[in-house]
């Protein structure tokens, strides 16, 4: 005869955990962040790149036009608005730094085939344009952490 342990549901009431308070995301300055990080890029792409003999105006506005839309969708998909811990914030925002990831060369492929250009010139304005807003997104989400760990 095989004698089991019976194995319920519920947890001992002693095991939880406690993910620390909800997070409030200011998340209308982190998407004017954004817009401003990928905007001053493509405005200095504009007047650097003939500088090097690259194209200027043209090129910055096709790469803006690739990455901020697809950077602000990215950032509503998460759901900013939501109070949440701020262990959730973190695997959130990475989903949706994913999302853009994926979806930034789909929106640039189609830019490009409206109006093709020099593609190693397009690609290095969509890369300059997503750098800059992804780290114009992350440095505001750490003041935002910081600001609520109180560290």
């Amino acid at each position: 005869m095989i004698l089991r342990k019976q194995v319920t549901a519920d947890p001992p009431s002693n095991s939880k955990i406690d993910f620390g308070p909800p997070l409030e995301v200011r998340w209308v300055a982190v998407m004017f962040a954004v817009v401003a990080g990928g905007g001053a890029t493509a405005i200095l792409w504009g007047f650097l790149a003939p500088l090097f003999g690259w194209e200027g105006w043209p090129l910055s506005v096709r790469a803006a036009l690739a990455v901020l839309p697809v950077s602000l969708l990215g950032w509503l998909i998460v759901a900013p608005w939501k109070l949440r811990p701020a262990i959730d914030w973190i695997s959130i925002w990475l989903t949706g730094t994913v999302i853009r990831l994926l979806l930034t060369p789909i929106a640039s492929l189609a830019i490009y085939s409206l109006a093709p250009c020099d593609a190693r010139q397009f690609v290095a304005a969509v890369g300059a344009c997503y750098f800059a807003a992804v780290l114009s997104e992350v440095g505001m989400i750490a003041s935002g952490l910081k600001r609520s760990t109180g560290s």
